[in-house]
């Protein structure tokens, strides 16, 4: 049990331990200790993968190489450099492409990607990403689009936008570069929930940018890119330990913790800071400020936490739902009481009224669209046994 953030971390596996020492800032204090004769190494280098922060364990561990068994050092270095071309790769896309918004006056923000390491790390081999996130204004979704597609990008993800309101219920479409294979998800809006979030005019007035190459790029300031961060992490239930190495480079910085406070309360997210705060001070050590107390203190914020240690210690992947039942209902559990009162009074309305799902399920001509109504229940049903069926099978494989 860590007694100062009351998380219980006793039964977390000796390899995780490890990781976790060894994306701090100081040296892995098992490995200096002589542990690494009970370590699994192939399971170290698992973990590293699973939780996408080996380019950071890489640059901690180099200077301990020889106490590394030598196919670890060399599978860390592989996948070092494999991940430095990756996001050079990345950053050439994401000024193409920052070029041509710039050039046809579309406000666009980058949300994670290259700018996100650059700002974090200061270099962009020391974390991962594996396409670019762009976020346009609303009625700019059209021109974006159409400038990706002369770019030469392809839509490879969209939404149904026969539905009322797609732009509301769905928050992003994904294109894939014909030539390269580099993925964008141009978003409409920051999460997929439907709450509320701030406006785009907002988040451009407090705006970053950053210059790649003689090219502006602009990217979310410092307060609302650990609101964005939080939020993207909890709603995974941070089972990627990547996000939670963002938050912690992220409160080193000069935050305003006035104006974070402010939008946090004004955006209902307070109990999502306070879990991100409270998870980062209890795995990586991250210095805690009076007004990070505050909101980790909250009886939501510990709760939440305390839900998502599970996800972290058994290396599940969650997307979309854990491998295994008993999992996916605690998953289901923890995402209910992550909502809002009103994101729940949504989810419910949703369960209550017909979506896509159902016509891809049991596609009707459109004079008898009105029969979704009835039959909402019984496809959703249906939907939900062939997926425990699915799980049940992949569990006995």
């Amino acid at each position: 049990m860590n007694k100062e953030w009351g998380l219980d971390l006793r039964n977390f596996p000796v390899e995780l331990k490890l990781m976790l020492g060894s994306m701090k800032s100081k040296p892995a204090d098992l490995l200096l200790a002589g542990g690494e004769s009970a370590l699994d190494w192939q399971e170290f280098s698992s973990l590293s993968m699973h939780h996408r922060v080996y380019p950071t364990i890489h640059a901690h561990l180099s200077a301990y190489s020889d106490l590394l068994p030598a196919e670890t050092m060399q599978w860390l270095n592989h996948r070092y450099h494999h991940n430095t071309f990756t996001m050079l790769q990345l950053s050439g896309q994401m000024q193409k492409v920052s070029q041509a918004f710039n050039k046809q006056d579309i406000p666009a923000l980058q949300l994670k990607g290259p700018v996100l390491a650059q700002l974090l790390y200061g270099d962009l081999s020391r974390r991962t990403s594996k396409d670019l996130d762009v976020l346009v204004p609303m009625d700019r979704i059209e021109a974006a689009e159409q400038t990706l597609l002369e770019l030469g990008y392809t839509k490879t993800q969209e939404v149904d936008r026969t539905l009322d309101k797609w732009k509301w219920r769905y928050n992003h479409e994904s294109y894939t570069h014909e030539r390269t294979g580099v993925e964008i998800e141009l978003h409409w809006r920051l999460n997929g929930d439907a709450g509320a979030e701030q406006s785009f005019d907002d988040l451009w007035t407090r705006k970053q940018t950053m210059q790649f190459g003689g090219t502006s790029v602009h990217m979310l300031g410092k307060e609302d890119l650990l609101i964005y961060l939080a939020v993207h992490g909890a709603r995974h239930a941070w089972f990627r330990l990547r996000w939670l190495a963002d938050i912690d480079r992220l409160v080193r910085m000069d935050i305003d913790w006035e104006l974070l406070t402010r939008l946090a309360r004004q955006y209902k997210s307070s109990h999502i800071i306070g879990q991100a705060f409270l998870l980062s001070a209890a795995l990586l050590e991250t210095p805690v400020t009076p007004q990070m107390e505050v909101l980790m203190n909250q009886p939501r914020a510990r709760d939440l936490a305390r839900r998502v240690i599970v996800f972290i210690r058994e290396k599940v992947s969650l997307c979309p739902e854990p491998e295994t039942e008993r999992l996916a209902q605690k998953y289901r559990s923890y995402q209910y009481a992550l909502r809002t009162n009103g994101q729940k009074a949504l989810f419910w309305w949703r369960k209550m009224t017909p979506d896509a799902w159902d016509m891809q399920t049991l596609p009707l001509p459109k004079p008898l669209h009105f029969m979704y109504y009835p039959l909402h229940p019984f496809l959703l049903l249906y939907r939900r046994n062939q997926r425990r069926s699915a799980l049940q099978r992949e569990v006995g494989q």
